[in-house]
């Protein structure tokens, strides 16, 4: 994922897969604190993926995704196109879970 994406992503925003199928919309986007990354550089960081929470269903009432950043292809004024199918994110285990170190980005 190029980082001048990241900065565009917005709550609400569509997400689409690589075949321009609606997937949900950005519930979330958990981002590093590089303020607090960079005031301590003697304290080996684990580097971790960048997330956009994923909101399904009606009223975002569905399933909610976890997926890196690292997998969007493209965000647009109104949309993030991700790298993959709507059936790879579906069922892509590892986004389906909330990961726990996600309570340590803002």
């Amino acid at each position: 994922m190029h980082e001048r994406y990241l900065g565009r992503i917005e709550p609400d925003m569509d997400v689409c897969d690589i075949d321009g199928d609606k997937i949900g919309t950005v519930a979330r986007v958990y981002r590093h604190d590089l303020a607090r990354v960079g005031a301590d550089t003697s304290a080996p960081s684990p580097v971790r993926d960048e997330v956009v929470e994923v909101k399904t269903g009606f009223l975002g009432l569905g399933k909610h995704f976890f997926v890196p950043t690292g997998a969007i292809e493209d965000v647009t004024q109104s949309c993030v196109f991700l790298s993959k199918t709507a059936d790879e994110v579906k069922h892509n285990e590892d986004w389906q879970q909330k990961p726990s170190y996600l309570d340590d980005l803002s």
